[in-house]
């Protein structure tokens, strides 16, 4: 890359600030609750946590660094129709609200996995936490790596040190102050990722002369399609593939994910835990759409002078850093604060995984194993699970930069490791004569549907046509460019496409199966799971019309059945060995 300028002193400051202040709402709450040490403190916060600050932790850690850095590289690269998926955010939490938080909150659980045991069984809930064990851990790699990429390209810093200095901040601040430090650490991230993004977009517009001329440059460079309504699933971002796969995708984040779930419970009713699921959903939307611009912005500040095509930048994750230090570098202090966008974006999403796979760690494995250990023990036995979660983060960041494609891959993953799990918790949930037999079967078989897609994606790469880019205004100094014309001819002489165009005869016919785009992953694999498990169930209770008890089903389901009991009442009591039939209509 070409020389940039280092970050200065003050620059330094602003991260060491951040850094800080992160570490000390750890040991503040550690301090706090010296007194109440018990493992429902440390994880639910005594279910006393109001609205607003868990509705900004939901939103903080949903968008975690992948969209910091990968949604502007995203846009850059391919276009705004990403964006399209913030609107997906205005109607499925409602269902999230209805049908998921208001059966977790009833039984007072403190894991979302205990539910698929008291649905079904202890093999199905074990069988789940294997999956989002193995995919957890992956993406816990990724929002580590990512910011510490950041750093590495835009100071020099060494990409181990970077790596370093994240994991064991949040390591240190997680398993000391527990869900509460968690949560108000997201608290501060999240206004730093939000005043980062605002700063990007508005200087940057500023140099490109003003959002009309940004919107001229992104016209020339073919990036103000914002809707695709081509119906062909191969397509990488369709308004089909944005509003079918993304739903399933964000169903599967906020209705079965341990570190959306525990948040909801924490808070002190079920009406509040209900909003503060929709409200960090409108909050994780609207900086979902802040990423997204600036995407745009950057593109329009480099539409004739691409980095990646004029060898400035190897990877397309590299852009917003190289942003960074191209227009804010001789300003002091605000690269720092930047930066800081991205550290705390990785920060606010390790340390509510950390904390939420402590909870499944301590509550689905070692409450088994020892369900007779003390409240005292066992909240020290799941700090030390907390910090080891935590250094095994740091190795699995060093493995993430073989992944390639930050965002993709994350998506990629989670949809295949997710998606059969949202189809487990869709059984139980909505389809009362679901049985075990049925949930282990779907989940078996749509991971595999799922592993077919996604190995077979590798040996034969879809085709990705994307919008073109251009270094042809690369010998006018940026700086320059603000008030400078050029002809709309400078995009056509030299022009490519990232990363791949495809002219000649037509693709083999499993070239086209394995072109599937990635956001369907997550909805194939769910429905996949669903029909199988349905189908097993129904096949292996056909002598029998047994129902799942009505405090197990989504509320909607369950009227057909029973009254449901009032919240807190009976909410144990849940044996199958009683028959349901529905209520008749009056």
């Amino acid at each position: 890359m070409d020389p940039l300028p280092v970050l200065s002193a003050w620059d330094y400051v602003v991260i060491f600030a951040m850094l800080s202040i992160s570490v000390a709402i750890g040991i503040f709450f550690a301090h706090r609750s010296r007194r109440r040490q018990s493992s429902d403190n440390y994880f639910l916060g005594d279910r006393d946590m109001s609205v607003i600050p868990v509705a900004i932790s939901l939103a903080a850690t949903y968008i975690s660094a992948i969209t910091y850095l990968g949604t502007p590289a995203e846009v850059y690269f391919y276009g705004p129709k990403y964006g399209l998926l913030s609107t997906v955010r205005l109607f499925v939490p409602i269902v999230v609200m209805y049908c998921f938080v208001p059966v977790f909150y009833r039984l007072e659980i403190t894991t979302v996995y205990e539910y698929l045991e008291r649905r079904f069984n202890n093999t199905m809930r074990f069988l789940i936490i294997t999956a989002e064990i193995i995919g957890g851990f992956i993406y816990m790699g990724i929002v580590v790596y990512a910011p510490s990429l950041a750093l590495s390209t835009a100071t020099g810093l060494s990409l181990s040190f970077s790596i370093l200095t994240i994991g064991l901040i949040c390591t240190f601040y997680t398993t000391i102050g527990g869900i509460k430090a968690v949560i108000w650490t997201d608290v501060f991230q999240g206004v730093v990722m939000l005043v980062g993004a605002i700063v990007m977009i508005m200087v940057g517009t500023a140099k490109l002369g003003g959002p009309a001329e940004g919107w001229r440059r992104a016209t020339i460079g073919q990036r103000t399609h914002l809707v695709d309504f081509n119906i062909d699933p191969t397509v990488r971002l369709s308004f089909w593939s944005i509003y079918i796969g993304g739903s399933s995708f964000l169903l599967m984040i906020l209705g079965t994910k341990q570190s959306y779930i525990q948040r909801a419970l924490a808070c002190n009713s079920v009406r509040q835990a209900q909003v503060a699921t929709y409200i960090g959903a409108i909050l994780s939307a609207l900086l979902e759409l802040l990423a997204v611009i600036v995407g745009m912005t950057i593109f329009a500040y480099y539409y004739i002078c691409d980095p990646l095509t004029s060898g400035k930048i190897q990877r397309t994750d590299q852009i917003v850093p190289y942003f960074m230090m191209d227009v804010f570098g001789s300003l002091p202090g605000v690269n720092g604060l930047l930066i800081s966008g991205a550290f705390c974006a990785s920060l606010s999403s390790m340390s509510s995984v950390v904390n939420s796979f402590a909870s499944m760690f301590g509550q689905d494995v070692i409450k088994t194993i020892c369900p007779d250990i003390t409240d005292s023990r066992y909240t020290i036995v799941v700090k030390i699970i907390s910090a080891s979660l935590g250094l095994l983060t740091i190795v699995l960041a060093f493995l993430a930069s073989v992944l390639g494609d930050v965002l993709q891959t994350a998506l990629s993953i989670s949809g295949l490791t997710g998606g059969p799990t949202l189809g487990v918790f869709l059984m139980g949930l909505f389809f009362p004569r679901a049985n075990s037999k049925g949930a282990i079967s779907g989940f078996i078989g749509g991971t595999l549907v799922g592993l077919f897609f996604y190995v077979g994606s590798k040996f034969y790469p879809p085709i990705v046509h994307s919008p073109p880019l251009s270094d042809e205004g690369c010998w006018v100094p940026m700086d320059n460019q603000t008030t400078t014309t050029y002809p709309e001819g400078a995009m056509v002489t030299n022009m490519y496409s990232y990363p791949y165009t495809t002219t000649g005869p037509p693709e083999p016919v499993y070239n086209t199966i394995f072109a599937l785009s990635y956001m369907y992953y997550s909805v194939v694999t769910a429905l996949s799971c669903v029909a199988i498990g349905l189908v097993v169930s129904y096949l292996t209770s056909m002598t029998s019309q047994q129902l799942a008890h009505p405090t197990l089903l989504a509320p909607i389901i369950a009227r057909r059945y029973i009254k449901l009991e009032s919240p807190r009442e009976n909410s144990n009591d849940t044996s199958n060995d009683r028959v349901y039939v529905p209520l008749e209509k009056k």
